[in-house]
């Protein structure tokens, strides 16, 4: 018996393997899938994204895979996952932490005009402090990610409202669903945060149509899935200024081409993808206990639903 993990070099697969193997000494780990002797051992793959090197068609005892991150869609798309293998996804709080640091950061620089200071700083008189007005901050998806970031800007202050696929019930925060929940949503938003995840009904659902039903001078974040969004409806709204502005950290193409009109656009602020991050140390455990549950035939933590996508 075996665990795979097929990660990018860059997400470090030898940390998370000593991670690992820190919490048991017994366990076979491979990274390499080139260099494995025996397919058949293979029960349990750890993956981010299709990968070519590693066509998980190749191992015919596979129980499990676990995503790599809070997402599933790439895995969803990768047509050589053998079907009726479950997948499971990962849930931090250190990856939610990090997000709702991000996310804060984000809401703050804009309101208090940073990036205009560093910018333009002739536009401001020396010694009158420059804030935004508006304090409502509404979350586009109420997974574990969005679920984090309501409370923590509901304890920062802010007023805060969330909408979602099904109803939600969150204590201090304004839960709304559905179609007509979305535009009662939208039009009294301040700071609109994208956390949904990419499926069907989710694809380019940020376009004109529901971005104009924000209020004049709304901000726009998008951490969720660059398919999210159309591109060229979000320039058309923040230079019409019906959007004061907007931050963008994920992209339909990644990394985002040099040449992409979003760069150069000063009133939209890019980031690698990188608003979170998953540690191995503090997901390590969660994988290690899902590969147990694989071999034994126990019920997986954080399954996904193949049906919706995440």
């Amino acid at each position: 018996m075996s665990l795979l993990i097929c990660i990018p070099k860059s997400m470090e697969p030898q940390v998370l393997s000593s991670a690992l193997s820190s919490l048991d000494s017994k366990l076979k780990i491979e990274i390499d899938s080139k260099k494995i002797l025996n397919p058949n051992e293979v029960e349990f793959a750890v993956v981010w994204n299709q990968h070519q090197d590693c066509l998980l068609s190749n191992f015919p005892n596979l129980k499990a895979i676990s995503s790599y991150g809070h997402g599933v869609d790439n895995l969803l798309s990768d047509n050589s996952i053998p079907p009726g293998i479950p997948i499971v996804r990962l849930t931090s709080k250190v990856m939610a932490d990090w997000m709702n640091e991000y996310l804060l950061a984000v809401v703050l620089m804009h309101r208090r005009q940073f990036l205009k200071h560093a910018t333009s700083p002739k536009l401001f008189k020396w010694g009158v402090p420059s804030r935004l007005d508006g304090n409502m901050i509404s979350i586009l998806g109420l997974g574990f990610l969005g679920r984090s970031a309501a409370n923590y800007f509901l304890n920062n202050g802010f007023n805060v409202a969330g909408w979602s696929r099904t109803q939600k019930k969150l204590k201090g925060i304004k839960c709304y669903k559905g179609e007509d929940g979305l535009t009662q949503i939208l039009r009294n938003t301040d700071f609109l945060i994208n956390l949904l995840p990419l499926t069907a009904e989710t694809k380019y659902l940020l376009n004109c149509e529901t971005l104009s039903k924000l209020k004049r001078g709304a901000y726009f974040i998008n951490v969720g899935r660059g398919k999210t969004l159309v591109n060229e409806d979000l320039i058309t709204l923040v230079e019409s200024e019906h959007l004061s502005g907007a931050c963008l950290d994920v992209f339909e193409v990644e990394p985002l081409p040099a040449k992409h009109p979003f760069w150069k656009h000063k009133k939209i602020l890019i980031t690698p993808h990188n608003s979170s991050s998953t540690p191995p140390y503090s997901v390590a455990p969660q994988i290690l206990e899902n590969y147990k549950r694989a071999i034994s035939g126990k019920k997986l933590l954080n399954l996904v639903n193949l049906e919706l996508g995440y």
